[in-house]
């Protein structure tokens, strides 16, 4: 079981690294707005992470404890979506091209910037079923309630410390340059987990 949440929160730490829309969401508001709003934007990432985490886990807990083809389904669903995302970060050939530094303009605030953050993670799909399939691996191996809290938990705050330090990293070119030149090899780290996490979905539902 550990060995699963270990390739669980790797995978999702793996999804942080390989840039994404609250990626370029904190790069224009740390290069337009000011580290403040930014920060806020962080904390707002976080907290629909944990509210996407919460409802997932209501959802989950509706279902039979063991068992049913329902579940079964539902693995096989989460597998396969897992596979696809991990196929396409595989053989992504994309580019990064991002802003240079410049004047920031008006500083932002803490607040607005907690609520756009909130805001737009929120609306994006594919948080709410991208935390279904990696608590729907760690339910199926039967990791008790304590563990599953635990995890979100664990989650939460792995998106909110990456999210700030990226802030900060985000104010040197050095460190966007790195990122620029490396951003085909954190596709692929994220596309071996993602795939390795949905085989494991498909096959324990086969």
């Amino acid at each position: 079981m550990f060995a699963l949440f270990l390739l669980v929160a790797g995978t999702h730490f793996a999804a942080l690294l390989s840039p994404g829309p609250d990626f370029f969401l904190l790069l224009r508001a740390a290069l337009t707005r000011g580290r403040h709003h930014a920060d806020g934007c962080a904390t707002g990432i976080a907290l629909a992470n944990l509210a996407s985490m919460l409802l997932v886990l209501l959802a989950l807990s509706l279902l039979p404890a063991e068992g049913g083809g329902l579940w079964r389904g539902l693995q096989l669903l989460g597998g396969a979506y897992f596979l696809w995302l991990g196929g396409q970060a595989l053989v992504a050939r994309r580019r990064l091209q991002l802003p240079e530094e410049g004047d920031t303009g008006a500083e932002g605030s803490w607040r607005r910037g907690m609520l756009e953050g909130l805001a737009a993670s929120s609306l994006n799909p594919k948080l709410p079923i991208f935390y279904a399939g990696l608590f729907g691996a760690l339910r199926g191996a039967a990791m008790p309630g304590w563990g599953l809290g635990l995890s979100m938990l664990w989650m939460t705050l792995v998106v909110l410390a990456w999210d700030m330090g990226l802030v900060r990293l985000l104010g040197h070119s050095r460190w966007r340059l790195w990122l620029q030149r490396r951003v085909a090899l954190l596709d692929r780290a994220c596309g071996a987990l993602l795939a390795a996490l949905g085989a494991w979905l498909v096959a324990g539902a086969c």
